[in-house]
């Protein structure tokens, strides 16, 4: 089976590992962008590096709906496009290219969480469960039917880089038994998502992990979860914003107030305290 992935660093990476592991597969490219800094969220080899050692055709930045884009699609003529985290929303001309359709690996269980950020979204939420949707693309954002779906329990020392991670092997692991799904040249219909459940996780900016010493310490604990590493979090101390980077539950028998040290900020209440680290800047 030829298949093409367009894909960014972390999911793009378990998902390319696992294709190349299964013989039944010949990926004919990868689509992707190559990131001038490292991969943000985790410790993570560009995907563009890992074509390169393992000699897999690669484009940077080329959109795939441009005339440019459909003729290189038509060149590698693909029986399926597996995507796996993408800067790009494939239109009509692209879906209707390759014979066994288009494939998406949401990091959600749709029609939970669609969107670019799901992982922000469940964290901020305080979700006990996220986990993998494989969909058909279609014109409607993370809408397509489902064909396979895995949960993951959220754990209590994720954050969104951490999930993401986990979120990421879970992937990976899944690509088996979607190519198993299109063996033979079967094209499973899948079932549809009821969009009454829908929801939406878009993507947070740089002012949503603004904290103050007044917010709910709860709100605190699951901002600093969501948005760590990126956008990333800060609180403000008299007239100063600091950076915090993580937290730590606190048991405290101060009187409410603020404390800072040389690394961190206590935040002390009647119902609770909590410990911030500040993140090194």
């Amino acid at each position: 089976m030829k298949v093409l992935l367009c894909a960014l660093p972390g999911f793009g990476n378990t998902v390319l590992e696992a294709l190349l592991a299964d013989s039944r597969v010949s990926v004919q490219g990868v689509f992707t962008r190559k990131y001038r800094d490292p991969f943000p969220y985790y410790t993570e080899t560009q995907l563009a590096e890992v074509c390169e050692l393992r000699s897999i055709p690669w484009r940077d930045s080329t959109t795939l709906n441009s005339e440019h884009g459909l003729g290189l699609l038509r060149k590698a003529s693909p029986d399926l496009i597996l995507v796996a985290t993408f800067n790009e929303i494939l239109r009509p001309p692209v879906l209707g290219r390759p014979r066994l359709g288009v494939v998406n690996l949401h990091p959600s269980l749709l029609p939970k969480y669609r969107g670019p950020c799901p992982t922000h979204a469940a964290l901020l939420n305080g979700d006990d469960v996220t986990g993998v949707t494989v969909h058909y693309i279609t014109d409607r954002l993370d809408a397509g039917n489902v064909l396979l779906q895995r949960s993951l329990p959220i754990d209590e020392a994720d954050n969104d880089g951490r999930l993401r991670q986990r979120l990421a092997r879970l992937a990976g692991s899944l690509v088996p038994e979607i190519i198993s799904m299109f063996e033979g040249g079967r094209k499973p219909a899948g079932y549809p998502q009821n969009d009454g459940l829908a929801t939406r996780a878009p993507r947070p900016a740089r002012e949503d992990g603004r904290l103050t010493p007044d917010d709910d310490i709860e709100l605190i604990r699951r901002r600093i979860r969501a948005f760590n590493p990126l956008p990333g979090t800060s609180i403000s101390v008299g007239d100063r914003r600091v950076s915090v980077g993580s937290f730590a539950e606190l048991e405290d028998g101060r009187a409410p107030g603020v404390y800072e040290a040389n690394h961190s900020i206590d935040i002390v209440r009647a119902s609770g305290a909590i410990r911030l680290f500040k993140a090194e800047v």
